[in-house]
């Protein structure tokens, strides 16, 4: 065979074997091919353990776990899936050992402290299995673990840690000649990570381990490396195997009761002396003899089965993963598919006839789509390996197993289209699966990711009008140069937007999360009637302030030389963060206090991940605020109004200013109904109790009182959380609804039921109290009352109840009920709002407030942008004091 024989791409688009063979030797290569699937259906026996079939599902990313390592819905959704597929072996994805080898921020981490977790994860697998299948059938499943080495990534930009340099890789990070190396002191250290990670994995209930040692990663990377001098892990070949044979021969002996598995790859496709696997000459002919060498000593020191694998998906993906479509700045190959195809067979014959008594699993066939089993089948056939797999095209067709066991053949509009969207998910920094045929779940992500690439980003900018009469800057309430920041982004500098941005809004990556843009900036953007639609100003501000924080450039800028002005702001919610940030950049000592334990309110608290993900909120708040502060930024939490300090007490403590944005913090109750001992919750608390705990189960029938955003999400928090049923109920017409078109559509496309013009007005319970139902009467519209909206009116005789198991009152929000004893000479609006002039100065000196607290509840760019208005007013008010001369 020829190797990398230059020959045209081709797109997948045979319908017959024939048209694939012929093909085949017009390139010069062969592969081999049955119609008789049946050696994939055997069972196979591995180290004492018999596989059901000889089907496997190769190891696939989803990048879906927490921040912490800890495995989520989706992780579990995935396994379950292949599983209840019918795959003899599912090989668990890359599972890092230590943090800091992570190749992104959501990989899995197999540390003692997740071992629940993995235990869930390889209990639920194991159900499914057994409710399709029965108990006859049980899966053989390997936990891959890993170092990503070069590739690391764990807080989401590029951390390398680098084995060897290499002329073909260091570029692509800028490496310079003499970035460090990791040392043999750390590899050494290493080694230890390695064990716990396979105990977690043994203890958890993994068959198998998996010391990867492919597609250059950290271990992969020591294999080829020739070039590393002065290194009892580098250079000669003794040296460059020694990491891998140790570690095998430490699990053997300290982690008993495990399978010891690796994959390996024999063919790095990258020339000497930079790749393993390859011919001494630079050219990219493979050379098998260091790798049947490997593995002979790996099956000496006790692993019992080897996953061949082949190339590095970042830097030659191809070689491995043929493919129609490349990943956003990817490239078409010089090879034919089936080149490669044919060359990954024909490895795995070489590998199988070198070392016979160790079983191969076999790879690269997703691109053959429904072809794929002829020619797995008959590799094994052949003895050239003993289980073949799908990596890609199991994400797509995650019951691939099971088709070929019951219909003995796939259906080719479920498989895989070689697409690449599932890797361009990954590096796009979102949650991995197939975008094609899983699309409800994962082409959102793919859409959302997209809008982080910097190309796709300027040119959607490029859209702007740059109108001389901005109606979109208008539309924010933060007031943001809109069309400024958008110009920045079209002229590639992300930096002067994010600048332009941060100017008027202080946060404008949790805004970009919740802002409800769609009727305020987008709303008024004139693009929308003339062109395709409005600018997505939403999408740019949220890649501009990622991009940001990732970079860097949020960090708070504090003047070196103090006001010498103390400010207490209270509450440390969007208002309140706002303004402790504009006060910080004018240079006063700033003393932030909040009866919680972290910053964020009551956004971090109940609004639902989908709208605003805690962990993004937590990363701007560390990035704006854990930066130099020079020691002006103090943190009093578990500190609340009324019980723990006072108006009084903070001016009397030396405060020179206080700023109050304590926001809403209770919900309205229905009127005239009393509340039964159990079965109704107020809307705050029952999303800050579904957020905190994502596995709280809710009851079967839900009804959730009102039609605003909350009562939106609380209906949506129901769904996610188990109710089959979940009724809107809303006592005037769709037309009068308060809730954003955007939260409303979504919960209609969820399946809730909205009732619409039905008013509740009292709860049914049982003897012991429990809520069994909620009373309701029909109503319809009279005259506008003083909100605007036509007023409802009840129907005579229309009284009924609606069997429920759980009420939420989502009615409205409300100051604290002792908030004028919280606020003494403060003046109150009739509705418990305190009341500010322009400058939100309230009726008390040197006392001022914004946010919720003021507006009635509105959205969080309001409360931010109130609160950075705020803060400059409460520097104005200080200029009028005169020059500070109290010392830092």
């Amino acid at each position: 065979m020829q190797f990398f024989k230059q020959s045209p791409h081709e797109p997948f688009h045979f319908t017959a074997w024939e048209q694939i063979a012929q093909r085949c030797e017009e390139l010069g290569v062969s592969l081999p091919y049955t119609e008789d699937i049946s050696p994939l259906l055997r069972p196979v026996e591995v180290d004492g353990f018999t596989l059901p079939n000889a089907l496997a599902v190769h190891p696939v990313e989803g990048c879906d776990a927490d921040h912490q390592g800890y495995p989520q819905e989706l992780t579990f959704r995935r396994y379950r899936r292949f599983a209840a597929g019918g795959a003899g072996l599912i090989w668990l994805e890359a599972t890092a050992v230590v943090p800091e080898g992570r190749a992104n921020p959501r990989q899995l981490w197999a540390t003692p402290r997740n071992l629940d977790g993995f235990a869930k994860l390889v209990e639920d697998a194991l159900a499914a299995a057994r409710e399709v299948f029965g108990d006859n059938h049980r899966p053989m499943l390997v936990a891959q673990l890993t170092h990503s080495g070069r590739y690391s990534k764990p807080q989401g930009v590029p951390a390398p840690i680098i084995a060897h340099h290499s002329e073909p890789l260091d570029p692509r990070h800028n490496l310079p000649p003499d970035y460090p190396l990791i040392s043999d002191e750390e590899l050494q250290r290493l080694q230890d990570d390695y064990v716990v990670a396979a105990r977690v994995a043994r203890d958890a209930g993994f068959d198998a381990v998996d010391v990867k040692a492919c597609h250059r990663y950290l271990v992969n990377e020591l294999l080829a490396s020739h070039t590393r001098e002065d290194s009892k892990y580098g250079g000669t070949f003794e040296n460059r195997i020694r990491f891998l044979l140790e570690v095998v021969e430490r699990i053997a002996a300290e982690v008993p009761g495990v399978i010891i598995t690796t994959r390996l790859n024999v063919y790095d496709a990258l020339p000497h002396p930079w790749g393993f696997g390859m011919a001494a000459d630079g050219s990219m002919r493979p050379d098998l003899q260091e790798p049947v060498e490997l593995i002979r000593r790996l099956v000496a020191a006790g692993v019992k089965l080897v996953n061949i694998a082949f190339g590095n998906p970042y830097y030659n993906p191809h070689v491995e993963r043929p493919y129609d479509t490349a990943e956003a700045g990817g490239y078409l190959p010089r090879e034919h598919p089936l080149v490669n195809i044919a060359l990954m067979c024909d490895l795995t014959r070489q590998i199988h006839e070198a070392v016979p008594q160790v079983p191969l699993v076999a790879t690269g066939f997703t691109w053959l789509r429904q072809f794929f089993p002829g020619v797995a089948a008959a590799m094994l056939e052949r003895g050239w390996a003993k289980i073949a797999g799908l990596g890609r095209g199991a994400l797509a067709y995650p019951d691939f197993a099971r088709e070929l066991m019951t219909r003995g053949r796939l259906t080719p509009t479920r498989l895989c289209i070689t697409c690449s969207s599932c890797t361009q998910i990954m590096r796009d920094g979102g949650r991995a699966g197939c975008v094609v045929r899983d699309h409800e779940i994962y082409a959102p992500i793919y859409q959302q990711g997209r809008l982080r690439d910097p190309q796709v980003m300027r040119q959607l900018a490029a859209q702007c009008r740059d109108c001389a009469a901005p109606t979109c800057a208008e539309g924010c309430p933060a007031g943001v140069d809109v069309p400024a920041f958008v110009r920045a982004i079209a002229d590639g500098d992300e930096k002067r937007a994010y600048e332009i941005l941060r100017q008027n809004n202080p946060l404008p990556e949790i805004c970009a999360y919740v802002c409800p843009a769609e009727i305020l900036c987008e709303g008024a953007c004139v693009q929308q009637y003339i062109g395709s639609g409005a600018v997505p100003i939403r999408a740019l501000q949220r890649y501009v302030s990622e991009r940001a924080r990732a970079e860097g450039w949020a960090a708070l800028r504090v003047p070196a030389t103090a006001s010498g002005f103390k400010v207490a702001v209270i509450g440390a919610g969007p208002a309140g963060i706002a303004c402790a940030i504009g006060l910080l950049q004018d240079g006063h000592h700033v003393t932030v206090f909040d009866e919680a334990s972290a910053c964020g309110g009551m956004a971090r608290e109940v609004i639902p991940p989908k709208r605003l993900d805690s962990e993004a909120m937590a990363a701007e708040l560390r990035a704006v605020l854990d930066g130099d502060s020079r020691g002006r930024l103090e943190r009093r939490f578990e500190s609340s109004l009324g019980r723990d300090l006072s108006l009084d007490g903070l001016l009397e403590e030396g405060f020179d200013a206080v700023f109050v944005g304590i926001g809403l913090p209770e919900s309205a109750p229905l009127p005239g109904a009393q509340r039964p001992a159990s079965g109704v919750m107020d809307a705050l608390s029952f999303l800050r109790q579904m957020k905190a705990d994502p596995d709280a189960a809710v009851p079967e029938r839900v009804a959730v009182l009102g039609g605003g955003n909350t009562a939106m999400d609380a209906a949506l928090a129901a769904k996610e959380h188990g109710a089959r049923d979940v009724y809107i109920v809303y006592r005037r017409s769709f037309q009068e609804m308060p809730a954003w078109p955007a939260e409303r559509d979504e919960a209609l496309a969820a399946g809730v039921h909205f009732l619409i013009l039905t008013q509740p007005v009292g709860y049914q319970v049982d003897q012991s109290g429990r809520l069994t139902a909620l009373e309701v009467v029909s109503t319809h519209l009279g005259e506008p009352d003083e909100s605007g909206r036509r007023r409802p009116v009840p129907e005579p005789d229309s009284r009924r109840a609606i069997p429920v198991d759980l009420v939420v009152e989502a009615l409205g929000q409300k100051p604290p009920s002792s908030i004028a004893a919280m606020l003494p000479g403060i003046k109150l609006r009739d509705n418990g709002l305190v009341e500010v002039d322009d400058d939100f100065q309230t009726s008390r000196p040197a006392v001022f407030a914004g946010g919720d607290i003021v507006n009635g509840g509105t959205t969080v760019v309001q409360a931010v942008g109130e609160g950075f208005r705020a803060a400059q007013a409460i520097t104005r008010f200080l200029a009028r004091k005169g020059p500070c001369n109290a010392q830092e």
